[in-house]
C-alpha cells in the first residue's frame, strides 16, 4: 500500500517548517520593555510546560530561560499558576492556532485542508522536531484537565473555539459541494477534533516507527467518507 505521505505539500498558510514549533519565536523588540519582559516570561513558561508538564516546570527554570528575576515575575503575575494560565492561553491562541486552526477559517474544503495539514506536519519533520512533545492542548488536558478547574475551563474554551471553526468550514464545504449535505457538522467537528487529539496522544507512546502513516491512512479514509457520493472514492492530494 502506498504511503499517505508520498506527496509532500506546503502548510496551507505557507509557514516555514523550521519555524513551526510551540511556542514559536517572535520579534518583540518594538514593544515596551515591560511588555517584552512579560511576554518573555510567558514564552519561557509555555516552553517549560510543553516540554516538562505543568507540575515539573520549575519557576527557577522559567526565570533562567526568560533571563528574568523573581521581582519581574511577581510584578506581572501573582504566582506560577497565574503565569501558566496566561502563557498557555496566549500561545495556544497565537501559535497553535496559526499552525492548526487558521487554515480552516476561510476554507470551503476542510477535508483537503486537514489532509494537507497532516501531510505537511509529517513530511517536513515538524511532528518529530518542533512538535516532538505532542500537542500542548492534549498534554494539558491529560495532566491538568481533571485536577484544576481553571485549567479545565481554559481547555474547554480552546476546544470549543476549535470546534466552531471546524463547523463553519464544514458548512462552507457543504455549500460548495465538497462535503456531504447530510452530515451533522457539529458532531463531525467534535469527532475530527477527538481523532486529532487521540492520534497525537497515541503517537507519543507508540514504538511503531510507521504509526503516523498507518493512522493517517485510516484518518484519510474517514475524511473521504465525508465527500458527496460522486467524490467519495477520489483520493485528492
Amino acid at each position: 500500500m502506498a504511503s499517505p505521505f508520498e506527496h509532500p505539500v506546503e502548510h496551507p498558510l505557507k509557514l516555514d517548517p523550521a519555524t513551526v514549533k510551540f511556542p514559536r519565536d517572535r520579534d518583540w523588540s518594538g514593544k515596551p520593555r515591560a511588555e517584552q519582559t512579560r511576554l518573555g516570561l510567558m514564552k519561557a513558561a509555555a516552553a517549560e510546560i510543553y516540554e516538562k508538564g505543568y507540575n515539573a516546570a520549575a519557576l527557577s527554570d522559567i526565570l533562567q530561560r526568560a533571563g528574568a528575576t523573581k521581582g519581574a515575575l511577581y510584578h506581572h503575575f501573582a504566582d506560577k499558576k497565574a503565569l501558566a494560565l496566561a502563557a498557555m492561553d496566549h500561545f495556544i491562541r497565537l501559535d497553535l492556532w496559526e499552525i492548526w486552526l487558521e487554515p480552516f477559517r476561510a476554507s470551503d474544503d476542510p477535508v483537503l485542508t486537514l489532509r494537507n495539514l497532516i501531510i505537511f506536519l509529517n513530511t517536513t519533520g515538524v511532528i518529530d522536531k518542533g512538535l516532538k512533545h505532542g500537542c500542548p492542548v492534549v498534554n494539558l488536558t491529560e495532566e491538568m484537565g481533571v485536577q484544576d478547574e481553571d485549567f479545565r475551563t481554559l481547555i474547554d474554551e480552546v476546544n470549543t473555539e476549535w470546534r466552531k471553526v471546524l463547523v463553519a468550514s464544514l458548512k462552507r464545504g457543504q455549500a460548495a459541494g465538497n462535503v456531504r449535505p447530510d452530515i451533522d457538522c457539529d458532531g463531525t467537528a467534535m469527532l475530527i477534533l477527538a481523532i486529532r487529539h487521540g492520534v497525537i496522544s497515541y503517537k507519543k507512546t507508540s514504538s511503531d516507527p510507521d504509526v503516523m502513516a498507518k493512522l493517517a491512512g485510516a484518518v484519510f479514509e474517514f475524511l473521504e467518507s465525508l465527500r458527496p457520493g460522486e467524490r467519495a472514492a477520489t483520493n485528492v492530494h
